[in-house]
C-alpha cells in the first residue's frame, strides 16, 4: 500500500480521547521500502502570527534555517534521567529518534461507588498504591510517565488525603508526591460529564498543588460525530462549569480519538490543526498544536524506527507515537511486572539504544519547538 508522507515547511510559530491499550502481541505491518513517491510535496508557507493567549503560550524559540533540518549524525543522544525534564538545544536536535509518551486516563467512573463512600474509599487508595509502584517501576527503568485524572478521582484526593494517608508519601497527597518525588507529569483530562469540564479538572490540579499544564489530555476530533468536543474553543481561555471562577486554555492536543477507538486516525507527527473542518491541515498561524498518537504500541514504535532506517521519513522529522496505561492493567494481579516486561523493559532497550525517547507531551512540544524549528509536519500511511 503506498503511504502518503506530509510535511509543512514552517519557521516557528504558533484532546484525544484514551488510546485503546494496544496489544503487544503479533508483528504490525512492516512498512514499504522508501521510495521517491513516498514522499509528498514540500511546501513552505509564512511566519506564524502571535498566540492568543500570552499567559498559556510555549516560550518562542527562534525559526531554524533550511540547513537545521539536514540530517544531523553527529547530534548527541540524550540520557533521560527519570525525573529530569527533557531540554534540546534547538540546534542540534536528536535527528532519526522516535518521541513517545506514555500516559494513563483516569477516567470519570474511578473510584467506585459515590464519594464519601467505603467502596469509593477503598478503590481510591487500591489505584493510588498501583500508581505509586508504577511510578518508582518507570523511574527505575529511566522513562517518564504522564498521569492525566478526570476530575471524579481529584475530588476523591480532596476528600480522602488526610495525616493518616500521606503519611507514606512525604506528608503530601499522592499527586504532589507522584510529580514532586517520582518525576511524574500531570495533566487535566475531562470527559466533560457530571457537570464539570476541562477548565475545572486543570482547576482541581491547581487546587491539589499539582497544576500548571496545558495539554488537552483527551477529545473526539471529528466534527460529524455527535460527541465532538469543539477542540477549537481553546483558541481562546475558557471558563469552568462547576468552578465558574476558574479559567483555563490549553494549547496542545494528544492524539485525536472516535468514540471507542473504533476509527482512530493513524497518525504520527506533530502540526496545529488549522480548523474543526481541516484538522489535518497544519495552520502557522494557529495556537493549538497536536500529536500523532500512531498504533500499536511497542511494535508500532518499532514500524516508526524502521521508516527512518529506511528513509521512508527524513531523519529531520519528527515520528510520534503515546498510547495510555489503563488503571484497570495497573491494578491487575501482576500488572505492574506484565507493564515493565511487555512494554517498560522494551523501550528502555531502544531508548539506550539511540533510537527512541520517552517523554511526557510538554516536553514533547518543546521538543517540535525548540528542536525542530515548530516545523509542521506529520506521517500518515
Amino acid at each position: 500500500m503506498k503511504k502518503t508522507f506530509l510535511l509543512f515547511g514552517l519557521p516557528l510559530g504558533l484532546l484525544a480521547c484514551d488510546q485503546a491499550p494496544p496489544s503487544t502481541a503479533g508483528n504490525v505491518d512492516a512498512a514499504p521500502s522508501a521510495d521517491a513517491a513516498s514522499v509528498a510535496d514540500v511546501n513552505r508557507v509564512g511566519d506564524a502570527a502571535p498566540v492568543a493567549d500570552a499567559a498559556h503560550a510555549a516560550p518562542e524559540a527562534s525559526p531554524m534555517p533550511d540547513a537545521a533540518l539536514s540530517v544531523d549524525a553527529g547530534a548527541p543522544d540524550l540520557a533521560l534521567a527519570p525525573d529530569a525534564v527533557v531540554v534540546r538545544d534547538a540546534g542540534a536536535p536528536a535527528r532519526g529518534v522516535v518521541h513517545v509518551v506514555l500516559f494513563t486516563h483516569i477516567e470519570d467512573n474511578t473510584p467506585r461507588g459515590p464519594l464519601g463512600s467505603m467502596e469509593s474509599r477503598l478503590n481510591y487508595v487500591e489505584l493510588r498504591t498501583r500508581m505509586i509502584e508504577l511510578a518508582q517501576r518507570m523511574r527505575m527503568r529511566g522513562l517518564p510517565w504522564v498521569l492525566q485524572p478526570d476530575w471524579k478521582y481529584l475530588e476523591a484526593a480532596r476528600m480522602y488525603e488526610d495525616a493518616r494517608m500521606m503519611a507514606n508519601t512525604n506528608d503530601k497527597n499522592v499527586f504532589r508526591y507522584l510529580r514532586e518525588d517520582l518525576g511524574v507529569a500531570m495533566d487535566p483530562h475531562s470527559h466533560e460529564n457530571g457537570g464539570y469540564n476541562y477548565t475545572d479538572v486543570a482547576h482541581l490540579l491547581e487546587l491539589l498543588g499539582v497544576g500548571g499544564s496545558t495539554i488537552i489530555g483527551g477529545h473526539i476530533w471529528d466534527p460529524a460525530l455527535p460527541m465532538f468536543q469543539q477542540w477549537d474553543r481553546f483558541r481562546v481561555p475558557v471558563a469552568g462549569e462547576r468552578y465558574p471562577e476558574a479559567s483555563w486554555r490549553g494549547d496542545q492536543l494528544i492524539g485525536a480519538g472516535t468514540p471507542n477507538h473504533v476509527n482512530d486516525p493513524i497518525v504520527s507527527g506533530m502540526w496545529r490543526p488549522q480548523d474543526r473542518d481541516n484538522y489535518f491541515t497544519d495552520d502557522p498561524s494557529g495556537n493549538i498544536m497536536a500529536s500523532g498518537a500512531w498504533r500499536g504500541g511497542v511494535p508500532g514504535v518499532q514500524e516508526l524506527i524502521d521508516l527512518y532506517a529506511r528513509g521512508t521519513v527524513p531523519a529531520n522529522t519528527m515520528l510520534t507515537a503515546s498510547w495510555n496505561l489503563r488503571p484497570m492493567e495497573i491494578t491487575a494481579a501482576g500488572g505492574i511486572d506484565t507493564i515493565d516486561e511487555q512494554t517498560l523493559m522494551p523501550l528502555e532497550a531502544m531508548q539506550d539504544a539511540g533510537n527512541v525517547l520517552v517523554t511526557d507531551f510538554t516536553t514533547l512540544g518543546n521538543i517540535w519547538r525548540t528542536g525542530y524549528g515548530a516545523t509542521g509536519e506529520f506521517y500518515r500511511p
